[in-house]
C-alpha cells in the first residue's frame, strides 16, 4: 500500500472526479504546478502511467472513497 501524503490524496480524490489541474489548484487553495507535482509524486509512489491510472489505483487501495 502506497504511503500518500494528504494533500496527495486531496488532489487524487478531484482527479477522480474529473477535475484538471487549475479546478484543483482553486479547490485546494494551490497553484497549479503545486497541484501538478502532488499529482506526478502520487503517480510515482502508486507505479501509475498517468492521472486517470493513479486514481484508479488509489481507489483500488481503499486510499481515496
Amino acid at each position: 500500500r502506497a504511503r500518500l501524503t494528504a494533500r496527495e490524496v486531496a488532489v487524487l480524490r478531484l482527479v477522480s472526479t474529473g477535475g484538471q489541474a487549475s479546478e484543483i489548484a482553486k479547490a485546494l487553495g494551490l497553484g497549479e504546478e503545486t497541484v501538478r507535482s502532488h499529482l506526478k509524486k502520487a503517480q510515482m509512489k502508486l507505479g501509475a502511467r498517468n492521472r486517470a491510472q493513479a486514481a484508479c489505483e488509489a481507489l483500488r487501495q481503499n486510499l481515496i472513497p
